[in-house]
């Protein structure tokens, strides 16, 4: 919700105006950072509310402690009798637990179709799935200029980011080492002020010091931003789920690394991507990248084209029927 991450608040924005595009009036909303439970704030948001809509992204993996927090809703008091929704969201590794109290909601759908076969399995019915809301809303318009450079991103991961950034500084010519983030960390406002305090100073030390020590480092400050120079690259190497999404949509040929769950792995398959374009950290090498073409296929881009017109088409069904509105009966070829 602060706009850190790019891939994130494109969802959130795509989330929010198709509530509001149906009539749904917003009126809160609540960060995964924060255990809504223990704050008299948050209790009265949702005793206030008609529907309680989970965005629940990449963080259902693992039986992750701020993940329960998002499965705690199913069967808190204050949610008795609110319509409840789980969208966006990835399936993995989870307690058996969680897909009994997760049976409460009345809507649910997964991002991929592996997260959906395993939510399935967890709540006792079938769960749909609709791709990541980041590519709902389908390729961005072609830019007229020809592509030129690369872009190389970052990672959840300290040491897949590291090696990307040298990767960077090491590529002829250089590439743009722009993260998917504004800053280097994203920082929690739920912290005592001490310690937010200190985190920000650390943190813009330790900002400074790596762009010092990597001078085609790039912050951008918004998902706008990204996009634009995103479009004009003529390939991305990233390693971040996100990173991919936007890829898809702006068209931008890339290799990725694996992130911290299955959900690279799954985006490929649901979109028919060839597996080549996920590499290791070891093979991350300018030599490597240099001597490949990393051009989409026909048949990647045909998957892709068909990826995106159903992500738009789903996520259409899905804000119909978790707002409200009746669907007008549609078929896709």
């Amino acid at each position: 919700m602060q706009g850190h991450h790019f891939g994130c608040a494109r969802v959130m924005s795509v989330i929010e105006q198709n509530i509001m595009n149906r009539g749904g009036q917003i009126i809160g909303r609540l960060d995964g950072k924060q255990n809504w439970q223990v704050t008299s704030e948050s209790l009265a948001l949702i005793a206030k509310a008609d529907a309680v809509i989970v965005n629940g992204e990449g963080t259902l993996h693992g039986g992750r402690k701020k993940a329960s927090w998002l499965v705690d809703v199913a069967d808190h008091p204050i949610s008795k009798d609110k319509e409840l929704s789980l969208i966006n969201t990835i399936y993995q590794n989870n307690p058996d637990s969680w897909g009994t109290r997760l049976a409460r909601f009345d809507h649910i759908y997964a991002r991929d179709s592996l997260s959906a076969k395993n939510l399935s399995v967890a709540v006792g019915r079938d769960v749909p799935w609709i791709g990541d809301l980041s590519t709902s809303m389908g390729a961005l318009p072609a830019e007229s200029a020809q592509r030129k450079g690369i872009i190389v991103g970052d990672s959840v991961k300290n040491r897949v980011t590291r090696a990307l950034a040298v990767l960077s500084i090491n590529s002829n010519p250089r590439a743009d080492l722009v993260p998917l983030t504004i800053s280097l960390r994203e920082e929690n406002p739920f912290k005592p002020w001490i310690s937010r305090k200190f985190r920000h100073y650390s943190l813009r030390l330790r900002q400074a010091k790596l762009q010092a020590k990597f001078p085609n480092l790039k912050y951008l400050e918004s998902e706008q931003d990204y996009l634009n120079l995103l479009q004009k690259k003529e390939l991305s190497i990233t390693g971040r789920f996100h990173g991919v999404c936007l890829n898809l949509i702006a068209g931008t040929p890339f290799v990725c690394i694996s992130s911290n769950s299955w959900k690279i792995e799954a985006l490929f398959a649901d979109v028919g991507l060839d597996k080549r374009r996920l590499i290791t950290v070891d093979q991350l090498s300018s030599d490597f990248i240099a001597q490949s073409d990393w051009n989409y296929s026909d048949s990647e881009i045909e998957g892709i084209e068909r990826f995106l017109s159903w992500t738009n088409y789903r996520a259409e069904e899905v804000f119909d029927e978790i707002v409200g509105a009746k669907l007008t009966p549609k078929t896709i070829d």
